[in-house]
């Protein structure tokens, strides 16, 4: 692959994240020289808690998990990353270390900036608006993850989760909407903070009042009303 050739591919994966998106050519060309690239294989670890932060990743393509572990050694995840989303900016701008587990789950490349890179951005005006954008998406994410987790039912939580799955896999079919990603109870009591039995006797319970339909680690809503109901459903007990 030629450089020039390189660059540009760098810069495509520098405008996926909405951060960069406002720059002029010629800086993002200067960027774009600057940046590392990473490639991780699926199930590698990228960093974990404790692990120094001096670079901001930008998810070129790929996804990842961000996880933490609790006390008695579960594995929760707080967040799956994707295409333009990035890595490491809080942690930069408060000189902290890593507080999480961040693990590719496909075949990942990253493009990071160094810290005199990025702190050379801050003082342009619509990268750091851009950089704040992000901060607050994630902080009102971390809030809502944070209440389901205090205050909601497993079923609510379980019954969010499936509709916010079905809105970015979703796909309508005859009679309901597959969330078209293979996608294990394991994973799905990881990201809800349950276990899997827990999950295997609800979903059951969902499957034998026909509101989904599980088939080779596929669901299908097809009763998104009584699923949308249940998400609603006021506090109940944990």
């Amino acid at each position: 692959m030629s450089y020039r050739t390189k660059n540009e591919v760098r810069i495509a994966g520098l405008l996926a994240a909405s951060i960069f998106g406002d720059l002029d050519h010629s800086r993002l060309v200067e960027i774009a020289q600057a940046a590392h690239e990473y490639r991780y294989e699926p199930g590698q670890l990228i960093f974990q808690p404790g692990d120094p932060c001096n670079q901001l990743s930008i998810i070129a393509s790929g996804n990842v998990n961000v996880s933490f572990n609790s006390e008695d050694g579960k594995e929760v995840i707080v967040a799956e990353l994707g295409v333009g989303d990035t890595i490491g900016e809080t942690e930069l701008l408060s000189n902290s270390r890593r507080l999480t587990n961040c693990v590719a789950t496909r075949k990942t490349h990253l493009l990071a900036l160094d810290k005199p890179t990025f702190e050379g951005l801050l003082p342009n005006a619509a990268f750091t608006r851009g950089l704040l954008e992000t901060i607050c998406r994630r902080l009102q994410q971390s809030l809502l993850f944070a209440e389901g987790l205090s205050i909601h039912s497993l079923e609510t939580r379980l019954a969010r989760l499936l509709l916010s799955m079905s809105e970015t896999h979703g796909r309508r079919v005859g009679d309901g909407v597959i969330i078209d990603r293979a996608i294990s109870q394991t994973l799905i009591g990881q990201m809800i903070n349950a276990s899997r039995p827990r999950i295997n006797v609800q979903l059951q319970s969902w499957k034998h009042d026909n509101l989904i339909r599980l088939s080779r680690n596929r669901i299908t809503i097809l009763d998104e009303g009584a699923i949308r109901s249940i998400s609603r459903s006021p506090l109940a007990e944990r």
